[in-house]
């Protein structure tokens, strides 16, 4: 035979120690939600057959009774369910309303309740004292009955388990020798209102008691007042450990608020501290708040080159650095990848705020030793700086300000501290406008392309021309590249400018050599597009689709293109050269190149910068480096042009220097395709 649980255990205790007096057990059953939606019957004795009538039989749901009296019944057993202890009932027998009625002791034990009937006037103690004591001793829950002074009169062997030791250590002594130091105040108050309640109110509370010598459980109490049921005439609580499931709620809350890799704040927990200091900076005139917005320079260039766990062990550091960095009481949050925010309240001005922020930046420059990477890296920090006004604006608007001060830091060269302004946020009204209007162009056909004409030194003719996108704004007339092609690499639409580029000067040239016009054409390549592999393949489809000779497309690519990436630049041009165009190094001398590169780099044109141009005759030394680099690239079998070449003095200096082609000024301006064409015929 199977071995009993201790609530079976106890139910069969129970039932064959009153043979005269008749038990029920009933089950509770309950809907799909979980909610109490009847009782059925488990088992009755003889006895309680005798005194309740006919029906009792096993599965019967409790609701069906004759007479009413389950219905009756219902409300008490659902409460005992869910909130245990016990409860007399007095019910009529059979179906005759007339008929004196039943003593009934209910209690709740487990998905059960237990119904002991007395068929006599007086309710023997032995009911109680038997019966109870066997169910109540098996119970899960604790049961504690503490007197009106607060001295503990029993506590259920359940105890044992919860507090470390036998429970029969506290009877006699004051309930407040279990709880944890604390929480003392917590349950004085929870059971001062145990005692004032309504019969069949019930008074919830939790908090912790005390677990051997150092440790503490949670448990979830439910006291009610029984001062005034005989037999009792005491506070009655029953508790549960609830360590386990407090304990899981709290990480949930914790990984809800938190970031799991650094262990900051989220931006969830963020928002709610600043809502917070915002709303106590709105009590005080004199009280602001500031929000930093930091962002790691280059971060990206970590993960790609030392791995993600390296990326990650960075920003752990960089973490703990700005956790002390900060003061106490300020709030650090990790926004997601490498942005960070810190929440500053109590400030008085921006000088402050600034301050504060260059000791952020401070903290974060420093050397930064990563295990298994031999070198230190350093870090540049990017920071915007937002400070509350007063009355305070929203927290998200406070938020989009920071958010603005960064993105005109990491504009305006990075490394750098940006403080929210009217003027930045006109500033920065003004460039999502003209994002959007740039979005469009495009669309719109907005843009266009004009021709600077190339003049041959030798031949003294225009063989070529360099074509320049120009956007022709609806309100702001034609604007020149520099007004919206740093917005364009920005926002991710300089690539299909450069395709445009390509494929309308692709045409033209196939057009002027309809016209019986034999030009060339060079393009400008930004770093995206001479390391998008995509381009090459555009290139190759366009050039073929205009039936032009790819020797008529000249690649321009300037030194901080070549430098972004020189490996894979070397690769690119060694491919456009195999194709049949050519490929120019353009603003010669004003970059990061040196002049070995022009051994590593196989480029076919070397355009020397305005800039030597411009003191060419009159500056010794500008004259000496335009003629050593004529020289070299003479001896390199490259082709020279100058650029920026203004007056007549220059072009015919240039000549007898030995350089092969000149633009500028002088020779032309940039104009329209067809206007370039008269101008040549």
């Amino acid at each position: 035979m199977a071995e009993l649980d201790g609530t079976d255990a106890a139910l069969l205790q129970a039932l064959n120690s009153h043979p005269a007096h008749g038990a029920v057990v009933v089950r509770v059953v309950r809907d799909r939600d979980g909610a109490v939606r009847d009782f059925v019957i488990e088992r009755a004795t003889a006895a309680a057959a005798r005194l309740l009538g006919p029906g009792l039989d096993p599965g019967v749901p409790i609701s069906r009774l004759a007479g009413g009296r389950g219905r009756e019944l219902l409300p008490e057993l659902t409460r005992l369910l869910t909130e245990g202890g016990w409860a007399h009932l007095r019910l009529a027998p059979g179906t005759d309303p007339a008929e004196q009625r039943v003593d009934v002791d209910v209690m709740g034990v487990g998905d059960r309740v237990v119904c002991l009937l007395d068929p006599g006037a007086t309710r023997p103690l032995a009911l109680q004292e038997r019966g109870f004591r066997a169910l109540v001793e098996s119970a899960v829950d604790v049961i504690e009955v503490i007197d009106p002074s607060g001295v503990i009169r029993y506590v259920s062997p359940g105890g044992r388990a919860i507090l470390g030791y036998p429970p029969e250590r506290l009877l006699g002594r004051h309930f407040r020798a279990k709880i944890d130091p604390r929480d003392v105040a917590l349950v004085q108050e929870a059971f001062e209102r145990t005692l004032a309640a309504q019969p069949g109110e019930v008074v919830e509370a939790e908090f912790r008691v005390r677990h051997g010598e150092d440790e503490f459980r949670w448990v979830h109490a439910r006291g009610s007042n029984h001062l005034q049921t005989p037999g009792i005439h005491a506070v009655v609580v029953n508790w549960r450990d609830v360590t386990v499931p407090l304990e899981l709620r709290s990480r949930l809350e914790y990984a809800a608020t938190h970031d799991a890799l650094t262990g900051l704040a989220n931006r969830t927990l963020f928002v709610d501290h600043l809502e917070l200091a915002l709303a106590a900076a709105a009590r005080h005139a004199g009280s602001r708040v500031a929000v930093l917005f930091c962002d790691l320079d280059r971060f990206k260039m970590v993960n790609d080159s030392l791995g993600h766990p390296a990326g990650d062990a960075l920003l752990r550091q960089v973490g703990r650095r700005l956790h002390e960095a900060v003061r106490p009481g300020d709030t650090v949050a990790r926004l997601g990848g490498d942005e960070f925010a810190l929440l500053c309240p109590e400030l008085v001005d921006y000088v402050h705020a600034h301050g504060l922020a260059e000791r952020i930046m401070a903290a974060l420059e420093g050397p930064y030793r990563l295990e298994g990477i031999p070198q230190e890296l350093l870090v540049g920090t990017s920071v915007g700086v937002a400070l509350s006004t007063y009355p305070p604006q929203s927290a998200e608007q406070l938020l989009q300000e920071a958010d603005t001060a960064l993105y005109e830091a990491k504009r305006r060269g990075r490394n750098r501290v940006e403080l929210f302004s009217g003027r930045l946020r006109d500033s920065v009204t003004d460039r999502l406008g003209l994002e959007t209007d740039l979005r469009r162009a495009l669309e719109n056909g907005q843009l266009v392309v004009q021709y600077q004409p190339k003049l041959d030194l030798h031949e003294n003719r225009v063989f070529s021309a360099e074509a320049l996108v120009r956007w022709d704004h609806p309100e702001h007339g034609l604007l020149l590249p520099s007004a919206f092609l740093p917005l364009a690499e920005e926002t991710g639409l300089l690539s299909p400018i450069g395709e445009w580029v390509l494929r309308t000067a692709a045409a033209q040239v196939a057009a002027w050599a309809h016209h019986g016009l034999d030009m060339s054409i060079q393009i400008n390549f930004s770093n995206q597009e001479l390391n998008d592999p995509g381009m090459l393949t555009l290139m190759e489809e366009t050039l073929a689709g205009c039936a032009i000779d790819p020797v008529k497309l000249e690649v321009d690519i300037t030194e901080r293109a070549a430098a972004a990436d020189l490996a894979r630049t070397i690769e690119t041009v060694h491919t456009v050269r195999a194709r049949g165009s050519h490929v120019a190094l353009d603003d010669f001398g004003t970059g990061y190149c040196s002049l070995t590169w022009l051994q590593q780099i196989p480029v076919d044109t070397v355009k020397l910068d305005q800039t030597f141009i411009l003191r060419l005759g009159e500056h010794p030394a500008s004259t000496a480096i335009v003629e050593s680099v004529l020289r070299l690239s003479d001896a390199l079998g490259l082709i020279t042009v100058a650029e920026g070449v203004e007056t007549a003095a220059q072009l015919e200096q240039l000549r007898d220097l030995g350089c092969d082609s000149a633009q500028g000024f002088y020779v032309g301006r940039p104009m329209w395709a067809d206007d370039l064409e008269k101008a040549m015929t």
